[in-house]
């Protein structure tokens, strides 16, 4: 994960798929500096972006689905989760 800076009109999806690659973006926030005698100020987004391929996505977010899934069936058979 990385935190990334980007001049986006908009605020950036948290989930983008290109054409290779799957966006992960969390954190976003908007960042409005002001201008310096030295540099003119950044106006845009910050956001801690992580990348992955196709395939690694799909692979991080079947396991996820599969952890909230024994949770919540956890939680419905009236036990507590994470302790």
């Amino acid at each position: 994960m990385a935190t990334v800076r980007g001049s986006q009109e908009a605020k950036p999806l948290e989930l983008e798929f290109g054409k290779t690659t799957v966006y992960e973006r969390k954190n976003i926030r908007r960042i409005d500096e002001p201008d310096t005698d030295e540099r003119r100020g950044f106006h845009g987004w910050e956001y801690d972006e992580t990348q992955y391929t196709h395939a690694e996505w799909y692979k991080q977010d079947s396991i996820k689905n599969k952890l909230a899934i024994a949770e919540l069936a956890e939680l419905l058979a009236g036990g507590k989760a994470n302790g």
